[in-house]
């Protein structure tokens, strides 16, 4: 599974020093075994990561549709290299103690400004209950300041 990546046109946003921003709804587009890449244009993310961010728009529910309930329920992003790189697990389920709506978790990963990445995505991970896919709801928003190595349009 894959979400795609837009250019961000807020001028918060871009106040903030992001450029390129997405959002996971949980329970549509996180699969069994919880790895969802994260692109722009159909294409994996190759370049610099200047900073990444994750914002917890939604909780995930410790009840979900199988039969066992998430004890918890965690996100991580970063790339090949380093799956939590640019954020280390952020808790999303009540049944854990889980972040704060509208909370902002910016570069609490391990890689320094301006890391190299390759195929970057965002991991999902459960307790309990370890299927990732029988989430109910959920929702969290990634943005990035990446520049790709293939270079950028430019229109300034």
């Amino acid at each position: 599974m894959a979400i795609q990546l837009k250019k961000v046109s807020n001028i918060e946003t871009l106040a903030l020093g992001f450029n390129y921003e997405g959002s996971i709804d949980i329970a549509n587009d996180v699969p069994t075994g919880g790895a969802v890449d994260i692109q722009f244009n159909s294409a994996e993310l190759i370049g610099t990561v200047g900073k990444a961010a994750l914002v917890v728009d939604q909780h995930v529910p410790a009840d979900n549709s199988g039969s066992t309930d998430y004890t918890s329920y965690k996100v991580q992003v970063g790339d090949t290299a380093d799956p939590n790189g640019q954020i280390v697990d952020v808790e999303l389920c009540p049944a854990g103690t889980e972040a704060a709506l509208g909370t902002i978790f910016t570069n609490t990963g391990d890689d320094a400004f301006g890391t190299a990445v390759t195929n970057v995505g965002a991991t999902f991970v459960s307790l309990n209950e370890t299927d990732e896919a029988l989430a109910t709801a959920g929702k969290v928003r990634v943005f990035f300041e990446y520049y790709p190595t293939a270079g950028d349009n430019f229109s300034g």
